[in-house]
């Protein structure tokens, strides 16, 4: 449908035509996008027009334009910095990125050893826990297994986990102080409890990341192990050298 001048100049228009069909999953990753000539027939606008729409896009990581073959839907690769204690909305949204939760169950059952061993509770206590998937631009991005105390999970449960952080949520809704976080990060391969809720074949490569939140006297809140596609996702860090001496 051709574009049609407003307030909002044509390039815009386009870009933003193209980037929600990017978002929405119209145009998924490894894409092809339609020629410069088929846009400019398409949306009846100058091939100027469509050069600036698409040069927007491909600054916004939307968009990777190879010489001589045209444009194509990027596949999205995120990386959160590890040396701040964010949640991953907070840390990754913007820029073109949409993250989104999707809740698949939140329950009470008996902590594992494991579970158990990062609340400091015994083994089988009663346990409130959380299954979610996020995703990034649609995709899935994280499978994610989270554990707190029955009663603080409770307190959650009419929070709007779909779009919130749970960091902010236990700060701001429920008045929680966290100080600091212990994280362990694993390489795995896809089992079959992974391959529909991350879209991956079984075997494919994906990481394993366990955080404990823990309180201002050390006492840990929740526990969560993600995990995430390998292919869309990293953690990144900057260290210092020190010399000795």
């Amino acid at each position: 449908m051709p574009l049609k001048p407003n307030a909002t100049p044509l390039y815009a228009q386009l870009r933003d035509r193209l980037k929600q069909q990017i978002l929405d999953g119209k145009l998924g990753p490894h894409a092809k996008l339609p020629s410069e000539s088929e846009l400019t027939l398409q949306y009846g606008v100058s091939r100027i027009t469509v050069r600036q729409a698409l040069t927007d896009l491909h600054r916004e990581g939307l968009i990777v334009r190879v010489h001589g073959k045209g444009s194509f839907v990027s596949q999205p690769v995120v990386a959160q910095d590890l040396t701040q204690l964010r949640g991953l909305s907070e840390s990754l949204s913007g820029e073109g990125r949409v993250i989104h939760t999707r809740m698949l169950s939140h329950k009470t059952v008996k902590a594992s050893e494991v579970v158990a061993g990062h609340l400091r509770v015994p083994a089988r206590s009663p346990v409130s826990e959380l299954r979610t998937v996020r995703y990034l631009n649609r995709a899935p991005l994280s499978l994610n297994h989270s554990y707190m105390s029955v009663e603080l999970g409770e307190r959650i449960r009419k929070a709007d986990l779909a779009n919130r952080d749970l960091i902010a949520i236990f700060e701001n809704d429920v008045g929680l102080t966290i100080t600091r976080a212990d994280l362990s990060i694993t390489a795995l391969t896809a089992d079959d409890s992974h391959v529909k809720p991350l879209a991956v074949d079984p075997g494919a490569a994906l990481l394993q990341v366990e955080r404990v939140l823990l309180a201002p006297d050390g006492s840990p809140l929740h526990f969560e192990s993600t995990t995430y596609r390998s292919d869309r996702f990293s953690y990144s860090l900057s260290v210092e050298r020190r010399r000795m001496g």
